[in-house]
Parts: structure tokens; C-alpha cells; sequence
């Protein structure tokens, strides 16, 4: 067992736990760990509780790091507060014995989509780190460049001076307008990350609009992921040593996720599939959810949660009009229901949990990863 000392943890999460031993770190020496040994990271966005023993589990048999992770849009429509996530994420992490293989807790998608929203989410920012976030991603790519990197800007400091892991994002997940086809060009990023250095911001990661989206792939839609144009940011950007963090994971191929670590990308984000191993939903290979004409999801009677609470959930979808991708939007008022299905439930979504990150990890290369982590802690 490595023993490692807890006195390096970062400060907010000294704080937060001031005698705790479960290694969570900061996010950075994941990323960098990953970037010296040519391996990526995986971040699991967290919606409700059920798959994440599994990924515990999964993280601890293959020494492979994790994030995870939550959404400024997660926290809206989910059980979970910042402190209640760290909370949770860190329990789960006591509860099953994990002191020896570092995760971090990331601020997915901290939203900010106008100037007027800065100082709320300001406040968020505030919450994540005094709740023990040691990862921050910053997105304010739904403005113009110029005020995205105002905001940005602004919003890192207080990130830039804790010294914690810095995301930021140019370009709009799943966008269509634009730049070519809505598509992050190299030149911008050159641009963004430079005037963003010279405003004393070195952030890890840049996230972009590569061609992928969030959520489930319907009807004809298909992954579509621009790796060549990937490359070409990441090179565009390597003056300041700035890794790519892909979003929209889910839907991907394995042997595609294999080859993300040649372009530049460190972090990839996997969010939607964990929805879909706790709801039971059919899938194909890569993981996206099968559905009907009617982009109506398919119950697989031996998977998830028992049929009967899928069922009130698929009604009240209907009811409440969230069908389709909004579906997510159930991960709240079906919380306390979803978190006490029998046993029998719960193990086989940590089962099916498992096997998944196992195949992620072994894609993503980061088996054994967690020994090199330490060198940067």
C-alpha cells in the first residue's frame, strides 16, 4: 500500500476534511501524470448514485485515476449540492476502502452566459472550493471570444491562486454557428490561450467544439468527432503546454477513445453512459441508448432499475414533458426512490458500472496510472 502525506492535499480540501486520508488530490497531477505517460483521464459525470461503486471499485482493482465530476446544469437537476457531492464521492471512497489511488472532484461546465452572470457564478466557484473541488472548468464559451475571455479571466483568479486544475472552454459543445460548421478553429485558440496568459492565466485544459455532443446520439445522428482538427488546436496551443479535454463522450467507439491520446486529448469526459447503466436503458456497443422513431427509450428488463420505477419515471416524462434527452431532468424527484431499490438493483448496476470503466480505462490507458499521479501531488 502506498503511504502518501495527507499534508499535500490541497488546502481547501485540508480544510473541508481536516483528518481525512482519502486521497483526493488535486486535479492537476492527474492531467500531468497523464501527459508525461501518454495516457488519458477519465471524468464521470455523476447524476445520481447507483454506478458509482463500480467506478470506485473499477479505480481501485486497475490503479486508475478518476475525476468526478458534476455540471453547473447537474447541480440543477440532481439530489446533489457542491458539499453534497464532495460529501458523497468522498464517503464512497471511505466506505470502500480506496487510500491509496488519487481522484479529484471537478466543476464541470461552470456556466456563465452573459456578463451580467458573472458574480452568481462567481458564488458557485466560491461553494465548489470551500465544499473540497480541486478541479474547475470554466465555461463561458456561449458569448463572443472577446467577452468569453473577459469572463474567464476574471472568474479563474481566485482557481489561478489556489493553485488548483484549470479547464476552460472556446467554442460551444454541440454548436452549430460560427466558425466553420460552429467548429473551434486553431487560430482562435492560439489567440485565447496567449491573451489569457498574458492576463496571468495558465489554464491545463482547453476544452472545444470538435464535433461532439452531450447526451444521446438519436435517429440518423451520429458521433462525429474531428480528431485531425483536434491535433491541430492542440498543437496550435502547445506554446503554453495546454492540453484538450473532450466532452461528449458517450456514443464513442473504444478503438476511437484509444486514439484520442494522440491528439492532444488528456481528459475525456463520460457522463450519459452512467445515466444509462442506472435507468437500465438498451445500448449499442459504444454505449449510446437505443431508442425508437419516436426517440423513446428501450427498458432492458435485466439491467438498471427495477422496471416498475422506470416506468413511473417514463410516464412522468410524458407528463412533464421530458422525454427524449430531457429524460435527465428525472435524476431529481426520482432521487430518494432510485437510491433505495432493493439490493439485488444496486449490485447489478455496480456490476455493469464495473465492466464499463474497466473497458474505458483500458482505452484510455490509464491502468496503473495512479503510481505515476504521485509525483505530482
Amino acid at each position: 500500500m502506498i503511504k502518501w502525506n495527507t499534508e499535500r492535499r490541497p488546502e481547501n480540501v485540508k480544510k473541508r476534511y481536516p483528518n481525512g486520508i482519502i486521497p483526493l488530490v488535486n486535479g492537476q497531477a492527474l492531467i500531468k501524470a497523464a501527459r508525461k505517460q501518454n495516457a488519458m483521464i477519465m471524468a464521470c459525470n455523476i447524476r445520481c448514485r447507483l454506478p458509482v461503486e463500480g467506478i470506485v471499485l473499477a479505480s481501485m482493482a486497475t490503479r486508475a485515476p478518476v475525476m468526478y465530476e458534476i455540471a453547473k446544469s447537474e447541480l440543477g437537476y440532481t439530489e446533489f449540492t457542491p458539499a453534497g457531492f464532495v460529501d458523497f464521492i468522498v464517503t464512497e471512497n471511505e466506505r470502500l476502502g480506496n487510500t491509496e489511488i488519487p481522484f479529484a472532484i471537478h466543476g464541470d461546465h461552470i456556466t456563465v452566459k452573459s456578463l451580467q452572470d458573472v458574480e452568481g457564478v462567481r458564488a458557485l466557484i466560491a461553494d465548489e472550493m470551500a465544499a473540497g473541488f480541486t478541479s474547475f472548468a470554466i465555461d463561458a464559451s456561449h458569448m463572443e471570444n472577446d467577452k468569453n475571455l473577459q469572463a474567464t479571466a476574471e472568474l479563474a483568479a481566485p482557481i489561478v491562486q489556489a493553485g488548483l486544475n484549470l479547464e476552460v472552454e472556446l467554442g460551444e459543445i454541440g454548436a452549430k454557428s460560427g466558425s466553420a460548421e460552429g467548429f473551434t478553429q486553431p487560430a482562435e485558440a492560439e489567440w485565447f490561450i496567449g491573451e489569457l496568459d498574458k492576463k496571468g492565466v495558465r489554464p491545463n485544459l482547453l476544452a472545444i467544439n470538435n464535433g461532439s455532443i452531450h447526451g444521446t446520439y438519436f435517429g440518423t445522428a451520429h458521433e462525429g468527432i474531428q480528431l485531425d482538427l483536434t491535433r491541430d488546436i492542440w498543437k496550435a496551443i502547445q506554446p503554453w503546454a495546454v492540453d484538450i479535454a473532450q466532452h461528449g463522450i458517450t456514443g464513442t467507439s473504444l478503438d476511437k477513445i484509444s486514439s484520442f491520446i494522440e491528439y492532444g486529448i488528456r481528459k475525456g469526459n463520460v457522463g450519459t453512459l452512467w445515466q444509462n447503466i442506472a435507468f437500465g436503458l438498451a445500448m449499442n456497443q459504444h454505449g449510446n441508448a437505443v431508442t425508437t422513431e419516436n426517440r423513446e427509450y428501450i427498458k432492458r428488463s435485466y439491467r438498471g432499475i427495477p422496471d416498475e420505477l422506470w416506468q413511473e419515471m417514463a410516464s412522468w416524462a410524458v407528463e412533464t414533458k421530458n422525454t427524449a434527452g430531457n429524460i435527465k431532468n428525472a435524476n431529481k424527484p426520482f432521487a430518494a426512490l432510485m437510491n433505495a431499490v432493493p439490493l439485488q438493483y444496486k449490485k447489478r448496476i455496480t456490476d455493469h458500472a464495473y465492466e464499463e470503466a474497466l473497458r474505458l480505462f483500458e482505452a484510455t490507458h490509464s491502468i496503473g496510472l495512479a503510481d505515476g499521479v504521485w509525483e505530482f501531488v
